[in-house]
């Protein structure tokens, strides 16, 4: 994935056909795209529990709510996903996504993969087409996929996988390496340092948030905090007295931010521990 994301590659992408180009970030903020993908990976939480708790392993899915459809087909050694925004009168544009997941068959082989992941997208009747391989928005859909599929295999051919992004624990080894700089002292360093173990707490459970609260956490860890501390570091001195307290302000609002969104990881916690506490009382309590 590296080599992927790498400024090499992105290069390289420009020749590529368009439906081989990872689909643009504007065209995919928009509310209703959050909406439709959001939708997409709750359908994928609710499969892959029916799965784990050892519900019957349909071969096929269809759920169409809040004007979205989506399919799931699985195959000895495919996973079939896809969806589509149904609803004419919705303000975003008409999407539909594919992807194409090779299984994992054997507990040799890390994990599966995707063999094709296209989005279509109808822009006032042109159709634009791209790929969704590499796209930050689609990674929670691609995490639950692979989810899915190991828990098609079974629990004891599970493999636990890194859940934190190689890409944004680089972008904090970055911040990590600005806060070494003797332009960042006192309550700038202390709080700096405070949002990186935010961050660092934050990433393992990332998936578990929406879409755009995904996106807020990975933007400021790959733009907005590196690129304050390091505009800071290059003003003068004079410059850096006058911009110490708006610096200040900034960096708590973002910690403020954090905080909120590790309150709703805690509930997110909590909603699935009663879940399955719930699951597991319909089970088990014959009184």
């Amino acid at each position: 994935m590296r080599l992927l994301n790498s400024p090499e590659y992105q290069w390289v992408e420009k020749f590529l056909p368009p439906r081989f180009k990872t689909v643009e970030s504007t065209l995919l903020q928009d509310v209703g795209s959050y909406e439709f993908l959001n939708f997409a990976e709750e359908l994928l939480d609710e499969f892959i529990l029916r799965i784990s708790s050892g519900a019957d392993k349909q071969e096929k899915w269809k759920h169409t709510e809040k004007g979205f459809t989506i399919f799931l087909k699985i195959k000895r050694n495919i996973i079939l996903f896809s969806g589509y925004d149904s609803q004419k009168n919705r303000s975003s544009a008409p999407k539909k996504f594919y992807i194409q997941w090779e299984r994992q068959l054997t507990s040799s082989r890390d994990h599966g993969k995707c063999k094709q992941g296209l989005i279509l997208i109808n822009d006032r009747g042109r159709i634009i087409k791209r790929s969704v391989k590499r796209s930050p928005y689609f990674s929670g859909i691609f995490n639950r996929i692979n989810q899915l599929d190991q828990a098609l295999i079974g629990p004891k051919h599970v493999v636990h996988a890194s859940k934190v992004d190689a890409t944004l624990q680089e972008h904090i080894q970055l911040i990590d390496h600005l806060l070494t700089d003797p332009a960042i002292k006192g309550v700038i360093h202390s709080r700096t340092s405070r949002l990186v173990n935010l961050f660092k707490t934050m990433l393992p459970e990332l998936d578990l948030l929406d879409i755009e609260e995904r996106h807020t956490v990975k933007r400021m860890i790959t733009t907005e905090l590196p690129g304050l501390l390091e505009g800071y570091i290059s003003l003068s001195e004079n410059n850096k007295e006058r911009r110490h307290g708006e610096l200040f302000q900034a960096l708590c609002k973002m910690e403020l931010t954090l905080h909120h969104l590790l309150e709703k990881l805690e509930e997110l916690r909590l909603s699935k521990v009663d879940h399955l506490l719930k699951v597991n009382k319909m089970r088990y309590d014959k009184n």
